[in-house]
C-alpha cells in the first residue's frame, strides 16, 4: 500500500523481500527457485540416491547433476537450466536464480567459485555471526501490520505457506524456516516495538514488512542491538551511516520517479493534480515526483496533504477540481485511497488516478476502478487468480506454484478476493530470500549471507525484476518497477493487470 500487511524482498522482491520485505523469499541440495514448471498435485520429494537427478520441492524442477568443472557447473554447486536457457546453482557457483539483467540467461552474483564463505563481510563478531541458525534450524521474525488482516481477509497463518512447502521437504541444507510475524499497527512506534518482541526471540534475520513510516523508526533501532534487517521500501533519507539494514526493493525516492515516468507515458499534456500523506517519511516521494516531472514538462497545477486516516477527503478535492487536475497522483495506502477515490466519484469528479494499489482497491471499487482505469507504479507483480494470460504469462509458472501450494496447505485462503495479491507479494518475497539463502550455503551466517546479499546480480524469479547490489550503494539493490492498470479478470473480478514490467530509471 504503499501498504499494508505483507512482507518483502525483493523482488522486487524479493522484494522484498520478506523481504523484505521486503524484500525483503530449501531443500538440501535443489537448485535455486528459477523453474518454470509448476507441480500437479504438489511438489514431489526430492531423490535421495546420491548422484541421482534431483525434484527441487519448491519449483518441482528436475535437475541432473553434473561433474565439478563441466561447462555451466560452478564448483561447489550443482549445474540447473535457467529459465531463458542460462545456467545456474547452488554453492557457492552462480545464481539458480532467474533471466538476469540483460534477460539472457543467469547472470547470478558476483561471487567466485571458491570463495571461503564469511571472508569479506565482518559486520557481525564470531559471537554474533550464528545467532538464529543452527545445523537443523533458521529463525526468522516480521513486523507486519496485522492490525489490517481483517481488510484483507488474511491472517500470519496465511504467510507460511511457502516455508511449509520447503520444511516438508527437508528445509535449506537440512535446516528448517521458522518464521513468526509481530504486529507493528502500521505506526513507528508500534513498530520499534514489535522489532524489539523479535529481536528478544534471538532470529537469524528481521523482515520488515511495508510500512513507510514503520521502516525507518526499525533502522533505527537495529543499529543500537546489532541486527540484521532486511525490509520493503522505504525512504533513503536518515540512512547515513547505517549498516545493519537492506532492502532489495526500490527506494520511496525512486517510486516516486517513477511516477513521473507513468505520467509522462500514459497523460503526456495533462494537467496533474497532488494529493499527497503529510509525513516525512512519505514526502521524499513526492519531492523526486516533482523533480522528475520537470524533466518530463509536466505541468502540476495543485498539492495538496492529508493526515493519517483523515477520512473526509472533500476539500482536497474540491482544489483539485477548481485547479482542473485531469491526472491525481494519490500519495497514500491504499485503504485512504480506496475512500478518496469512493468520494471522488461522489461528487461526480473522476479524473486518471494514479496510486500504489492492491485489489483491495479495485475489487471494493468494482466498476469505478475502470472508469477510467486507475493505473499504478508498484514493487510488485499484479496477481488475478486463474488468469495467465497477457501480461501475467511472464510468471505464470510462479502463479500456478502459488496457487498449488495453497491449495495444499491452506485451502481456506481467498486467493480471489481482496487479499490474494498480497499474499502473492509475501509468497514470491520468499522465494526470492529462499535462492539466495540456498546461495549462502551449509556454512551460512550473518556476515555470509550479507557476501551472498550485497553480491547478488540478477532475477531470483519469474516474478521479481532485477536486483543489482554490486552497482548500487551497497545497502538498497534494485530501482525497477512494474506499471499497473485495472480490468476486469476473465472471472469477472476487478483487479490490477500489467502495464509495463520492470521500469527502470
Amino acid at each position: 500500500m504503499a501498504n499494508l500487511t505483507a512482507m518483502i524482498t525483493s523482488r522486487h522482491h524479493v522484494a522484498a523481500l520478506a523481504c523484505a520485505a521486503a524484500a525483503l523469499t530449501a531443500c538440501s541440495s535443489a537448485p535455486a527457485p528459477a523453474s518454470l514448471v509448476a507441480p500437479t498435485g504438489g511438489p514431489e520429494a526430492p531423490t535421495q540416491a546420491s548422484g541421482a537427478p534431483t525434484v527441487d520441492p519448491v519449483t518441482g524442477k528436475v535437475t541432473v547433476p553434473t561433474k565439478p568443472g563441466a561447462p555451466g557447473a560452478p564448483a561447489g554447486g550443482t549445474a540447473g537450466s535457467g529459465p531463458n536457457g542460462g545456467t545456474g546453482g547452488t554453492g557457492g557457483g552462480t545464481s539458480g536464480g532467474g533471466s538476469g539483467t540483460s534477460g539472457g540467461g543467469s547472470t547470478g552474483t558476483s561471487l567466485q567459485a571458491g570463495d571461503p564463505p564469511g571472508t569479506r563481510s565482518h559486520l557481525f563478531t564470531p559471537k554474533e555471526d550464528r545467532i538464529g541458525i543452527t545445523p537443523t534450524s533458521i529463525t526468522m521474525c516480521a513486523h507486519a501490520a496485522l492490525t489490517y488482516g481483517a481488510a484483507f481477509n488474511t491472517t500470519d497463518a496465511d504467510f507460511n505457506v511457502f516455508w511449509s512447502s520447503v520444511n516438508d521437504h527437508g528445509g535449506i541444507f537440512g535446516r528448517k524456516v521458522n518464521v513468526t510475524y509481530e504486529n507493528d499497527n502500521y505506526t513507528a512506534a508500534d513498530a520499534k516495538t514489535a522489532a524489539t518482541a523479535c529481536h528478544a526471540k534471538n532470529p537469524f534475520m528481521l523482515l520488515g514488512g511495508i510500512g513507510f513510516d514503520q521502516i525507518p523508526a526499525v533502522r533505527n533501532y537495529v543499529e543500537t542491538v546489532h541486527q540484521l534487517y532486511l525490509h520493503h521500501t522505504a525512504t533513503i533519507e536518515g540512512t547515513a551511516g547505517q549498516k545493519y539494514s537492506f532492502s532489495e526493493l526500490p527506494t520511496v525516492e525512486r517510486l516516486g520517479r517513477s511516477f513521473a515516468q507513468l505520467a509522462h507515458e500514459q497523460f503526456p499534456g495533462r494537467k496533474i493534480g497532488i494529493i499527497e500523506r503529510d509525513s516525512p517519511n512519505w514526502s521524499p516521494g513526492v519531492a523526486a515526483f516533482k523533480q522528475e516531472a520537470k524533466k518530463y514538462g509536466l505541468k502540476i497545477v495543485a498539492d495538496d496533504k492529508v493526515t493519517l486516516n483523515q477520512g473526509n477527503y472533500t476539500q482536497q478535492l474540491l482544489d483539485m477540481k477548481n485547479a482542473g487536475a485531469e491526472v491525481m497522483l494519490g500519495w497514500e495506502n491504499v485503504l485512504s485511497m480506496t475512500e478518496m477515490i469512493k468520494q471522488a466519484k461522489s461528487q461526480v469528479y473522476s479524473p486518471h488516478w494514479m496510486v500504489v494499489g492492491s485489489n483491495l482497491m479495485t475489487q471494493t471499487l468494482g466498476k469505478d476502478s475502470v472508469s477510467p482505469p486507475i493505473v499504478g507504479s508498484v514493487m510488485f507483480d499484479p496477481y488475478s487468480f486463474g488468469d495467465y494470460s497477457g501480461g501475467f504469462a511472464r510468471y505464470a509458472d510462479d502463479m500456478k506454484l502459488f496457487e498449488a501450494q495453497y491449495k495444499q496447505y491452506r485451502p481456506k485462503a481467498d486467493l480471489k478476493g481482496v487479499g490474494g495479491d498480497l499474499l502473492f507479494l509475501n509468497w514470491t518475497a520468499q522465494k526470492a530470500l529462499y535462492a539466495q539463502l540456498q546461495l549462502c550455503g551449509k556454512d551460512c551466517t550473518r556476515n555470509r549471507f550479507i557476501d551472498v546479499l550485497t553480491s547478488y546480480r540478477g532475477r531470483p524469479s519469474s516474478s521479481s525484476c532485477d536486483i543489482d547490489f554490486p552497482n548500487s550503494d551497497g545497502y538498497r539493490g534494485a530501482n525497477q518497477l512494474n506499471f499497473v492498470t485495472a480490468y476486469r479478470a476473465p472471472d469477472g473480478t476487478y483487479n490490477f493487470k500489467m502495464l509495463k514490467p520492470c521500469v527502470g530509471p
